[in-house]
């Protein structure tokens, strides 16, 4: 048994389960953007668009070629096996939704202690909480905790430098939410529940990839949508 949980671990950090992974939520999040024609974009996602377009390269679409990018050259830096386990991919998809309605459960007990914010079902704020999902995973842990382990390495022994990133890329996520026109009214209750959601997610990709965290994350948005009707 301890085997073969090892075997899945190994096996589903591949690229190609992250990859199948955030694939339905990119598909939800840009189609429904697309279809609705609107400019309303999860903040992550403009963020990178923002970025990109300061260098001169503009397309609604360029998160998702980055994110693309990054993925081929995951899949091309460790020249992992390209085939995909259905039974193993759904178990990773049942591995988020657990991770996701664990900090739901969290959450709603600290809820009513330390008020945050929360969206409501419908139509536009799913496709949002698909998009969610997978660029602020992208941007705050793929990106921006891959940029501080990178860092930190240089200064700190391993298991420091790996606290250090997770947490400094939680408190910059949660700030991210009270930044701009759109941003959230500021309180330090919510900013405790966000930087911890930030750590919850930095702990799982380290120990289980992008793949799994984004997922995670996209699918505790849309039961925390669910259950704010």
């Amino acid at each position: 048994m301890k085997k073969k949980y090892r075997g899945y671990l190994r096996e589903t950090r591949r690229p190609v389960y992250s990859a199948a992974l955030v694939f339905p939520f990119l598909l939800v999040y840009h189609a429904g953007t697309f279809l609705a024609d609107t400019t309303h974009i999860n903040g992550a996602d403009a963020l990178i668009l923002r970025i990109l377009g300061a260098l001169g390269i503009y397309s609604v679409y360029a998160s998702a070629l980055v994110l693309a990018a990054m993925l081929a050259a995951w899949q091309w830096r460790t020249r992992a096996p390209g085939r995909i386990r259905p039974r193993l991919l759904a178990l990773c998809l049942l591995e988020s939704a657990c991770f996701a309605l664990v900090l739901l459960a969290l959450f709603g007990w600290l809820g009513p202690r330390l008020p945050l914010a929360a969206g409501g079902p419908g139509i536009s704020n799913f496709i949002l909480y698909c998009g969610a999902g997978v660029y602020e995973e992208l941007l705050f842990r793929w990106i921006l905790v891959g940029f501080l382990l990178w860092l930190f390495r240089k200064v700190l022994p391993p298991a420091a430098a790996t606290a250090a990133a997770v947490l400094s890329a939680a408190l910059v996520f949660a700030a991210f939410h009270y930044l701009g026109p759109g941003g959230d009214p500021f309180s330090p209750g919510s900013f405790a529940l966000r930087t911890a959601g930030g750590l919850y997610f930095g702990v799982i990709f380290i120990a289980r990839g992008f793949g799994v965290a984004a997922a995670s994350h996209a699918l505790y948005d849309i039961f925390l949508g669910i259950a704010a009707c």
